[in-house]
C-alpha cells in the first residue's frame, strides 16, 4: 500500500484549504488521505483557596474530538473514504507521530486577521524542522485561491 498523505485539521477552523489541497494531492498520487486532529481533554479550573479543581465545560473529549474531525472533513470533502484520527495531545507531537509513515504532511497556517496564539504560529516551523517527510504549509489565504 502507498504511504498516506497526512493533513492536520485545526479544531477551530477545520482547515478547509489544507483538506482540499491534501485531498487533491492524494488523488494525483493515488495515495490514501489521513486527517488528524490533536485535542486536549477539558482542563479543571483551579478552585479558590487551593481546593480541588472543578471540571471545565470547554474542550474536547475523545468521542467529541472524533465527531468534530469527521464533521470538518465531511463539510469540506463530503463523505469520501478518509482515515480520520483524533489524537490526544499537542499538535506538533501528534502530527509527528502520525506522519512517521507519510509521504507528505499538509497543514494550514493560522488565519491572519485573527489573534493567533503564539503556540499556533510555531506549529509550522517545528513540523518543517522535525518531520520525517516533506511538509506543505498552506497560507491562510489559500482557501480563496483553491476555490477559484
Amino acid at each position: 500500500m502507498t504511504e498516506p498523505i497526512v493533513v492536520g485539521v485545526s479544531p477551530s477552523t477545520g482547515s478547509p484549504s489544507a483538506l482540499r489541497w491534501a485531498a487533491a494531492e492524494a488523488r494525483l498520487r493515488g495515495a490514501p488521505l489521513r486527517a488528524v486532529l490533536a485535542w486536549f481533554p477539558p482542563r479543571g479550573l483551579a478552585a479558590a483557596g487551593g481546593g480541588a479543581p472543578a471540571r471545565a465545560s470547554a474542550g474536547l473529549e475523545s468521542g467529541s474530538a472524533a465527531r468534530t474531525l469527521h464533521r470538518h472533513v465531511a463539510a469540506v470533502l463530503g463523505e469520501a473514504p478518509i482515515d480520520c484520527v483524533a489524537v490526544r495531545g499537542q499538535a506538533v507531537p501528534a502530527l509527528l507521530r502520525i506522519s512517521t509513515d507519510a509521504q507528505l504532511l499538509v497543514i494550514g497556517e493560522p488565519r491572519r486577521g485573527r489573534l493567533a496564539s503564539m503556540r499556533a504560529s510555531l506549529v509550522a516551523p517545528q513540523l518543517v524542522q522535525r518531520a520525517a517527510c516533506p511538509v506543505v504549509v498552506l497560507p491562510s489565504s489559500a482557501g480563496a485561491q483553491l476555490d477559484a
